[in-house]
């Protein structure tokens, strides 16, 4: 199984179980900013910030455009870009790939990253290959990347919650 089959069909999102990178969000983004959700599955955010909000995801038809971080065409510059569990993916080279891009998108960036553990309760999870991300390693990226980490921490004690400033 794929990535965009797995996400696609089999995954489903829960924005309550995380105390950081779900729903409290909204909380963070004021009344004039734009956003861009990078990978946004079925594009939740979108009825609470309405047109303020683009979303892409290469597997999901909810989102405002289907394609893929690698194929999107960034047409602007956004106050807030969202990778909420999307850049987990794959080897080393291929996610810092997607973060260095992902950074260029916006000012601040809020992550949810996964440790590298493939506990989705999903047919299909076993077949995925999580990046092992850390909090040692958002340091190091946000440096590379000319941003500073504003905050980084457990979220729900099994994933990373970051958020990042472009300097």
């Amino acid at each position: 199984m794929n990535l965009l089959n797995y996400f696609g069909n089999n995954w489903k999102p829960n924005y309550d179980n995380f105390k950081y990178s779900g729903w409290a969000l909204l909380e963070k983004i004021d009344s004039h900013e734009t956003v861009l959700d990078v990978g946004c599955g079925f594009n939740l955010f979108k009825k609470h910030l309405g047109e303020r909000l683009y979303g892409f995801d290469p597997a999901n038809v909810e989102a405002d455009e289907v394609v893929s971080i690698e194929e999107f065409d960034n047409w602007k510059q956004w106050d807030i870009v969202l990778c909420l569990g999307s850049l987990n993916f794959g080897e080393r080279d291929i996610v810092e790939a997607q973060v260095k891009k992902a950074v260029s998108f916006g000012k601040r960036i809020y992550w949810r990253q996964n440790p590298g553990i493939g506990d989705h309760p999903w047919k299909g999870v076993e077949e995925i290959n999580f990046f092992p991300w850390t909090i040692d390693l958002n340091y190091e990226w946000a440096e590379k990347y000319n941003c500073k980490v504003i905050e980084c921490k457990w979220d729900n004690n099994n994933r990373i919650y970051a958020e990042w400033k472009r300097l």
